[in-house]
């Protein structure tokens, strides 16, 4: 029901020019999207938000279910988003943090969520991992 629902809708805006058509597979329904998510951004945003939706697609969302379903806390992952510089986004760079904007954070965590929602929640949390 739901994916025809989405696939009616996104029939009826249209892909943008240049836009990202995403199917995620969640293990019980398919999602798709065809809204071009780096619309608005500046160059450096638009690098933060490939490189989150690369590794949300190679680290986090093969083993997303696996991690909710035993209650893992996938430590050595958090560890490779901190060095891709995702861990302590808002602390500022003379203390060891990212030193990001506020936007700037949510554009990386937007796109990490479409690995694992829970794990970035983690991730979002102020704290450097190292």
């Amino acid at each position: 029901m739901l994916w025809s629902g989405c696939r009616r809708f996104g029939a009826r805006l249209g892909c943008l020019p240049g836009g990202l058509r995403v199917l995620v597979q969640t293990g019980h329904r398919s999602l798709t999207s065809c809204i071009d998510p780096s619309m608005g951004l500046n160059e450096e945003q638009k690098e933060f938000q490939k490189v989150a939706f690369d590794f949300a697609a190679r680290e986090m969302a093969p083993n997303m279910a696996e991690w909710d379903q035993k209650e893992l806390f996938p430590v050595d992952v958090m560890r490779k988003a901190a060095q891709l510089g995702f861990g302590g986004v808002y602390i500022q760079t003379d203390v060891g943090g990212s030193g990001l904007s506020r936007l700037d954070t949510s554009v990386i965590f937007e796109a990490l969520a479409t690995g694992c929602t829970s794990t970035t929640a983690y991730i979002s949390i102020h704290k450097k991992w190292e």
